[in-house]
């Protein structure tokens, strides 16, 4: 299918065993996953690379060529987020609240992503959907305004996927163009077991507003 750009993107908090849907106060939002729309500003970008093997290797044997092999998947993403507010940020990063303020600690959370691209030619699209995996911050670059620009830091964010025990693998791939397509809350339910609901957004102004919730420290992996 011919995508284009990134229609939007969503990511989730899971348990230390990555089962199970952070919900609530130690989740993202009050069905665990979090929409990151016109709130923070869109996803900028998310580039996705290891979807297959980095390599074919090869077996050669009397001469020839006998067996090629691919090399192990490695699934990462660098997803630059306009505008993350700081409590979702410090989050799926891992981060904990001392005093009051924040600083990294001992473990990560395991944390999802998918991400929508739509298709150019029709009103299809593409989900790339990581269920587990584990989100790091990126650097900050300050540069100073000037008397003719701003000069706006975004926030950027590097993710690893990890197998997740309940698709027993790294990633799945959804298009609307599969006779087998149902929904997006269909998807949810599939990737997530216990998806109960339509999913939050950053800037609702319900409960499941990131702005909204409380700094609790979320499941983590040692």
């Amino acid at each position: 299918m011919l995508i284009h750009g990134i229609q939007t993107a969503w990511i989730a908090l899971k348990s230390s065993d990555g089962k199970s849907l952070q919900t609530g106060e130690s989740g993202l939002s009050q069905t665990g996953i979090l929409e990151l729309d016109h709130s923070v500003l869109g996803v900028a970008s998310a580039e996705l690379k290891g979807l297959d093997g980095s390599k074919l290797e090869k077996v050669a044997g009397n001469n020839t060529i006998q067996y090629s092999y691919a090399d192990p998947l490695n699934p990462t993403c660098s997803l630059t987020i306009n505008s993350l507010d700081m409590v979702t940020l410090a989050k799926i990063v891992g981060m904990e609240k001392q005093g009051t303020g924040w600083q990294m600690a001992d473990t990560k959370p395991i944390g999802s992503l998918i991400v929508k691209a739509p298709s150019m030619t029709s009103n299809d699209a593409v989900y790339f959907c990581f269920p587990s995996g584990n989100f790091l911050m990126g650097d900050k670059k300050l540069d100073t305004d000037t008397d003719s620009k701003k000069t706006p830091v975004t926030d950027q964010l590097s993710f690893a996927a990890i197998d997740d025990p309940n698709i027993n693998d790294m990633y799945r791939i959804y298009a609307t163009t599969d006779s087998d397509w149902k929904s997006e809350d269909n998807m949810f339910k599939e990737l997530f077991p216990d998806y109960t609901g339509a999913t939050g957004s950053a800037g609702s102004a319900g409960p499941a507003s990131s702005a909204g919730l409380k700094s609790s420290a979320p499941a983590a992996i040692h």
